[in-house]
């Protein structure tokens, strides 16, 4: 921005002095401030006029050019010769135009030996130094040259400086001066970005127009200081005075804000922004013709400044504490420009400061003092709201006390209420989906006959789940109202205990984990009791420790002493706090909202279960910590009867011992179901399908991942075994695809990948297990029986004869396989051959084609490591000879049978 002054300084003309070569310029260290266009020849340019050719052509071409008379404001060429003497003792020093803004500045130094050096600088050129023109040129000591230099622009707004400097000092002054820049460019950027912030949460409109203020004239000026060309190798001068035509228009919106000058001025007011909108209308005309935008933003941006420093000392006379900083930022910004002008002018004397920065310097701590009085404003503002507000706030806290009392006295009356209604909306819907859902099913004839039983089993289990939710509100609603009866007989003990491990073990193993029941002898086997509390209370505090409990294990211990039965429920779930166990037994408690959600449940169990401890002479304590699992000790009064025996053995217990293993069988049968293999190795498939078959499964086979994915859509299975490398599909895009069917079946892995990184992948997927290639009879058992929940005998092996039969049609397909080996390594496909080579890693070993299998696996790990040619190469030989001798060895076999 500029003052008047310079507005008229800029429209005069400009007249440069002459002087005849035989003026050298004797460079010396202490004349680096001297401006070559004081000691030089200027002279006028014409379109295509060239340098001269050499030393002695310098001067015959300078006499024949016109000298310059005034700087062409609009856009022009002139040139600066000379001759100059190094006088000094420094060989590199550095040529540096300053004070201006120029597109191309083109040096050329000639010397009397006949060399010529060339040296480009400026906009449009690329620059030795940052955000600084100039050149290191080469001067030798003592000897004399000729200077001739082109500056050419589509603008002269200011005379130019041209000044020799040793490149030492030249780098400090670069650094000093960038540094300058940089702070104040980002006092600018944080300043701007800090009340756009304000704004945006305080909708005050002044902090608005300040940031749009910052960011127009941090654009302005980085024009000035090459910021785009240098940061990002862009350059245009159609850019240099778009800005600062925007910037009266911003500064404008800005003070009428800040200075509150439509309610006190409005006159002033209107004729503020008509100003603003004037220099924003000649935009178009600033971007096509640069020297035009130098005149056009002069004069408005000088017309914008001097009525905002009029209307600025009116507010502060008239009181308005913020118009003094604005006032301050105002002088800050003119003074720098008015030194610079008087400067040109010749006023002032000559200066070597850098007068664009000095102007850059006097912006920044314009914008600095404009945010001092923003803030005096957001002060004053501050405190007129508080008087305002003194009265009403007394007012409203007196009120809010009282209205929190009552809140206070409402909340605790209706929060755990609030709660235990959305928990039990939430328990009740959940399994009410499943009936309704499976009962419209069988009646609108959806589910197929053979399903039936299935979805009568899920309506059964589901109303169950309902009727126990809807015992527990009745106990709640008996436990209120002091009604909840008793009912004391002789029972059972261990035949009470069996049925809670019965109905909650296998859902505890189900989860994957251990459940043990610990009885700690001498044990009564028939008490005074109330069974179906004891079983209720045994059945809370086990579900309980099911529900929180992830990894580990549960137990049951009973034991007695005197007249006290114990029984502990222990697990190694996520444990409680202290304050949290203090709380624990109250009605509708649960840890946290998130618990409900994350858990269920209605936080009723353990309050009912403590209130039925307390009826049979008893109580339930807890003992727990965070991250170390949890102890509920259930403690009753023991009455024995007539008919008791202490037992001091569990072989003495033939009762709850048969109970519990009817149970067991009778669940083990229900559970046996159906299984879908998917392999697509027709060998592999044939075997794993006997093995199943021979535990008494169903199985359904199938030989890819979509075929995998239509079979779980058109029938239900109880286990499914899902190979992870098949065509069409693969096992971990049909896994989500069965995942999406809402299938909620047990999902094995079956794959020859084993390593426990590739293991955690299947799982953190989504497959429940894993079973590794080739298959181990005794860890596949065990795992099938374990999902299925059956019995299963040692011996599953099938016969001797059937298995040599798939054994020989198996070797029987290697010969096949080892052609596609070798046309796979002879034509480089290397994912082919990881895909043959893995598939015969995970088939061998089944047939017990031991040494095929070794070398697929070793091979195997070559190829996923990407390991040297030569060494694949060399086991791929090994396999080849393995698969051959497999192959004659089953011929020979074959022969001497028959």
């Amino acid at each position: 921005m500029c003052s008047m002054i310079r507005q008229i300084i800029i429209l005069s003309v400009f007249v440069f002095s002459n002087y005849s070569f035989a003026d050298v310029f004797e460079y010396s260290l202490d004349k680096q401030g001297v401006n070559l266009h004081d000691h030089a020849r200027l002279l006028i340019s014409t379109e295509n006029e060239r340098f001269p050719d050499n030393f002695q052509s310098v001067s015959s071409w300078a006499d024949n050019m016109k000298p310059l008379s005034a700087r062409a404001l609009f856009s022009g060429r002139y040139w600066l010769v000379t001759q100059i003497t190094n006088k000094s003792s420094l060989e590199e020093l550095v040529l540096y135009p300053y004070n201006t803004v120029l597109d191309s500045i083109e040096t050329r130094i000639y010397s009397e030996n006949g060399a010529v050096q060339r040296y480009f600088s400026g906009g449009k050129n690329p620059n030795e130094f940052a955000f600084h023109y100039g050149n290191i040129v080469e001067l030798k000591p003592n000897q004399t040259y000729y200077l001739v230099t082109a500056f050419e622009s589509e603008f002269f707004y200011t005379p130019t400086k041209l000044v020799i400097k040793p490149v030492k000092d030249f780098n400090q002054l670069v650094i000093k001066e960038n540094l300058l820049m940089t702070l104040c460019f980002s006092v600018g950027i944080i300043l701007g970005l800090y009340n756009l912030l304000i704004y945006i949460g305080s909708k005050d409109a002044t902090h608005l127009y300040f940031a749009l203020f910052a960011a127009v004239w941090v654009f302005s000026w980085s024009h000035f200081f090459h910021i785009s060309d240098q940061l990002f190798g862009f350059y245009s001068a159609h850019l240099h005075w778009l800005g600062f035509s925007l910037a009266p228009i911003t500064n404008i919106l800005f003070y009428n804000s800040l200075l509150k000058l439509k309610e006190e001025h409005p006159g002033l007011s209107v004729t503020s922004i008509w100003l603003g909108i004037i220099s924003a209308l000649g935009l178009p005309f600033c971007i096509l013709f640069p020297g035009f935008g130098f005149l056009w933003a002069t004069v408005m941006t000088g017309s914008a400044l001097c009525l905002g420093m009029y209307v600025g000392f009116l507010r502060m006379l008239e009181g308005f504490k913020p118009a003094r900083y604005f006032v301050l930022a105002y002088i800050a910004m003119m003074v720098p420009n008015m030194i610079g002008n008087l400067t040109n002018l010749g006023i002032l004397p000559p200066s070597t400061l850098n007068l664009y920065l000095l102007g850059l310097v006097g912006t920044a701590l314009d914008a600095m003092l404009l945010a001092f009085a923003v803030a005096d404003k957001f002060r004053l503002t501050s405190e007129e709201n508080i008087e305002l507000n003194k009265n009403l706030e007394t007012k409203v806290l007196k009120r809010t006390y009282e209205l929190e009392q009552l809140a206070s006295q409402l909340r605790d009356a209706s929060e755990s209420k609030s709660r235990f209604l959305a928990n039990m909306s939430h328990e009740i819907r959940t399994p009410m989906t499943s009936i309704i859902g499976y009962a419209d099913g069988i009646i609108l004839g959806d589910i197929k006959p053979q399903e039936r039983n299935h979805a009568i089993s899920v309506i059964l289990q589901n109303s169950r789940h309902v009727l126990g939710l809807i015992n527990d509100i009745l106990d709640m609603s008996k436990i209120e109202a002091n009604r909840l009866e008793i009912e004391l007989m002789e029972s059972d003990l261990f035949k009470s205990i069996a049925h809670v491990e019965s109905l909650l073990g296998k859902q505890i193993r189900d989860k994957g984990l251990e459940f043990d029941l610990n009885y700690h002898f001498p044990l009564p086997n028939y008490i005074i009791i109330d069974p179906t509390r004891l079983r209720q209370i045994l059945l809370n505090l086990t579900s309980n420790a099911l529900k929180f409990t992830s990894v580990g294990k549960i137990s049951i211990a009973v034991s007695c002493s005197e007249d006290v039965l114990k029984i502990s429920v222990t697990d190694t779930g996520i444990g409680m706090t202290s304050t949290e166990q203090k709380e624990l037994f109250n009605a509708f408690y649960q840890a946290d909202s998130s618990t409900s959600r994350k858990y269920g449940g209605t936080g009723l169990g353990l309050n009912i279960s403590k209130n039925l401890a307390n009826k049979l002479n008893g109580d339930i304590s807890v003992a727990s910590e965070v991250g170390s699992g949890t102890i509920f000790t259930l403690t009753l009064g023991l009455f024995t009867t007539d008919k008791t025996r202490w037992i001091n053995s569990f072989d003495d217990v033939s009762v709850s011992k048969s109970t519990a293993d009817t149970i067991t069988q009778n669940t083990s049968e229900q559970l046996k179901g159906d299984v879908l293999l998917a392999e697509d190795h027709s060998d592999n498939s044939k075997l794993i399908q006997r093995i199943l078959e021979r535990m008494g499964l169903n199985v359904t086979a199938v030989e890819n991942g979509q075929l995998a994915v239509q079979a779980v859509l058109e029938d239900e299975f109880d286990l499914i075994l899902m190979d992870i490398q098949m065509p069409v599909m693969d096992g971990e895009q049909a896994l989500n695809f069965i995942q999406a069917t809402g299938c909620t079946a047990p999902i094995l892995a079956l794959t020859a990948n084993t390593m426990q990184h590739e293991v955690d992948r299947y799982l953190k997927l989504g497959f429940t297990d894993h079973l590794a290639k080739p298959i181990d009879r005794n860890e596949f058992s065990k795992k099938i029986s374990h999902y299925l929940h059956i019995l299963v005998e040692d011996d599953i092996d099938i016969p001797n004869d059937e298995f040599e039969q798939l054994k020989s049609q198996y070797i029987s397909g290697l010969y096949e396989q080892k052609v596609q080996i070798q046309n796979q390594m002879k034509y480089h496909d290397m994912e082919g051959l990881g895909k043959s080579i893995h598939a015969i890693k995970g088939t061998a070993g089944m047939f017990e084609c031991n040494e095929i299998q070794s070398i697929a696996t070793c091979l195997d790990g070559l190829l996923k490591e990407h390991g040297r040619e030569n060494d694949i190469q060399t086991h791929i030989d090994e396999l080849i000879h393995a698969m051959e001798q497999a192959i004659l060895t089953a011929e020979h076999d074959k022969i001497a049978a028959n």
